[in-house]
């Protein structure tokens, strides 16, 4: 059971700093999504407040399931094949572009976070 509880706080942080991304995006009208507001500001609580580190194994789980969590949104795109088979070009460029811009930015992250490798 004490495994359950130390995943707890860092459950409720991420989840709590999403919904407060959402509604700031949604209150403001900006054009970013509210899940990427409450990344940032989960990156600038653990970059100032050190004590926040405790929450790691909470965001690991969530990190752990995204997986899981993916599916609905990918079945959902099944609907619109049409319409992406139509852009296939774009769609394809976006996918590749946006992939390499997250993998040097995890990389970027992970060497800023003092990761080994």
């Amino acid at each position: 059971m004490r495994g359950i509880w130390a995943v707890v706080p860092g459950l409720l942080l991420c989840v709590g700093l999403a919904l407060a991304g959402q509604a700031l995006a949604a209150a403001l009208q900006l054009p970013v999504p509210g899940a990427v507001l409450g990344l940032l500001a989960y990156l600038l609580l653990l970059l100032l407040v050190p004590a926040a580190r405790h929450t790691r194994a909470g965001a690991a789980l969530l990190v752990r399931w995204i997986g899981a969590m993916l599916v609905p949104a990918l079945i959902g795109l099944h609907a619109a094949l049409p319409l992406l088979a139509a852009a296939a070009l774009p769609v394809m460029l976006l996918l590749v572009g946006t992939t390499l811009v997250t993998a040097l930015a995890t990389a970027w992250l992970y060497r800023l976070a003092g990761g080994r490798g």
